[in-house]
């Protein structure tokens, strides 16, 4: 979770990587806020999970296929009580901007942007191979041996589908544009899944 510091105008864009679903993080957020002191904390989610995120009564999540695996492989290396959900480092930025009063907001694509990406980029074939990936994946685990190769190795495996990379470069783009309408605050702090990060910056490096 090393930050890395975008300036646009006049305005200060920290993009803090995340591993979701990691409990340790939730500190590492805690302390970029009271650091960077941002005005506006922006976080690679739908704008509907914030409300939800917020919300959550401690009820079990329905997971997809992919979570579980990706949840699994992540306890192997870090332990039960090192995973969670909600996931620790976006409940905890909403928590504690809400604390300080600090406007907290979703910039992934929301639910009708994101079906529209995922028909458009998605075929029958494609979802097949996507599913005989996650059949291999549940036998096998993802491999890794931190919590950071098991995101890399994750996403590197999807991406080789091209419908996913397109679908996930969709997301980038969205939240590209999302951080870029609200350069009206001065310093933006941008929580962002660790398998977009990078993708993320050069995104924003190039506008």
């Amino acid at each position: 979770m090393n930050p890395q510091t975008v300036t646009i105008g006049d305005t200060q864009i920290r993009v803090l990587s995340t591993v979701k679903g990691l409990v340790s993080e939730a500190a590492i957020v805690e302390s970029e806020i009271e650091s960077f002191k941002p005005d506006l904390v922006a976080l690679s989610i739908g704008p509907e999970e914030i409300k939800g995120t917020r919300e959550w009564d401690g009820q079990p999540y329905d997971m997809s296929g992919w979570d579980e695996i990706y949840g699994l492989s992540l306890r192997k290396v870090v332990g039960d009580d090192g995973v969670r959900l909600p996931p620790p480092s976006f409940s905890k930025a909403i928590e504690v901007s809400d604390s300080k009063n600090l406007e907290v907001i979703g910039i992934d694509m929301d639910e009708e942007s994101f079906t529209e990406s995922y028909t458009s980029n998605v075929s029958t074939w494609q979802l097949y191979k996507r599913g005989r990936l996650e059949k291999t994946m549940a036998k096998r685990g993802i491999e890794g041996t931190t919590p950071q190769d098991i995101v890399v190795n994750m996403e590197n495996s999807i991406r080789e589908i091209t419908g996913f990379a397109k679908l996930e470069d969709d997301r980038v783009q969205a939240m590209t544009e999302n951080i870029k309408s609200n350069l009206d605050k001065s310093k933006i702090l941008v929580i962002v899944e660790l398998s977009n990060a990078d993708i993320l910056l050069k995104s924003l490096k190039e506008s």
